[in-house]
């Protein structure tokens, strides 16, 4: 059966059904139209303002006539789309990110849309500048680390369903990357916010040192909210006891080589190896380097997050 595109009548139906949440084949019954018409016109015309989606049939039917507009032999790269992908693609943004933002930044034009697949297209056939070529980002195999077990410590099981549910802003879940270098005792304390993706990177002088890690806390906590810490059971986190009792937070640990538990700050990690590769020595590395890598971290918009930006829903609760 062929596809056919709604008319502008058929929008303003759609988005009084839309606006009171009907449900797909409810809105394509009363449209007699298939659930997948009516699903394409709103996968491809929905707009997201902050963590709410908009449904407009003036800007779906502007939305439409541009496509249908646009040339059969792959879209047009005007000056203004190919300024605002170049940029984005310098900030280290991967395509589908640069896809998916570019509707927030521009919810009413049209022609400020494009794919992920047709942005690779474009830096496969050098129609943009070399120097924003994307880091491809590999996830390594990390194998399991025989520790010794933490006693009288919190499981995950104790957290609260506020945690799990990711409903606030504050609880961390924390890791470190260590040098490659066997003589160095540097690392990086990695932080991330589970609500919002929001991370915070620290040198450490002394990665396996539980002693400098709580310091680097104490210090987290006058400027950022904290409510909870999630980490592994590594050495650099046997300062459990002091955490809890001294700034008056709980800490609630991973099972033995359960990286996946601590899944955001695991996916945190893969994104700073783009900046600190494997072979770093920590040594060598500056505050400087660290806090410009935290900060392309935080202000690239997470599909995760509706495309807004982690630094964007890092809204802490007011005192």
């Amino acid at each position: 059966m062929s596809y056919h595109h709604l008319t502008p009548e058929e929008r303003k139906k759609l988005f009084r059904m839309w606006r009171n949440k009907e449900s797909i084949r409810r809105m394509a019954a009363a449209l007699r139209r298939s659930p997948g018409t009516v699903s394409r016109e709103l996968k491809r015309n929905i707009t997201w303002y902050r963590h709410s989606p908009l449904y407009r049939p003036v800007n779906a039917q502007k939305m439409y006539q541009a496509r249908k507009h646009r040339p059969r032999g792959g879209k047009y790269l005007d000056a203004r789309l190919y300024g605002y992908v170049q940029e984005k693609l310098l900030l280290t943004w991967s395509p589908e990110q640069v896809s998916g933002r570019i509707r927030l930044d521009y919810p009413e034009d049209p022609g400020m849309r494009v794919s992920h697949t047709t942005i690779y297209r474009w830096l496969h056939n050098n129609q943009l500048a070399q120097a924003a070529m994307i880091h491809l980002r590999h996830e390594g195999h990390r194998h399991g680390e025989h520790r010794g077990k933490f006693l009288g410590i919190r499981t995950l099981r104790q957290r609260g369903r506020e945690i799990w549910r990711r409903e606030r802003i504050g609880d961390w879940e924390l890791d470190t990357i260590v040098s490659s270098s066997r003589e160095s005792l540097a690392g990086l304390l990695t932080m991330c916010d589970r609500k919002s993706r929001f991370c915070i990177l620290t040198l450490l002088e002394r990665c396996r040192s539980h002693n400098h890690v709580f310091r680097v806390l104490a210090s987290v906590i006058e400027s950022f909210p904290c409510r909870s810490f999630t980490p592994d059971q590594g050495g650099e986190f046997h300062c459990y006891p002091r955490v809890e009792k001294e700034l008056g937070l709980p800490m609630y640990f991973c099972n033995p080589s359960s990286p996946w538990q601590k899944g955001s700050v695991e996916n945190l990690n893969g994104l700073v190896r783009e900046f600190f590769p494997k072979g770093t020595n920590f040594t060598d590395v500056s505050p400087q380097q660290v806090a410009q890598a935290m900060s392309l971290l935080n202000n690239r918009p997470r599909k995760s997050l509706h495309w807004l930006t982690p630094a964007e829903s890092f809204t802490p609760p007011s005192l």
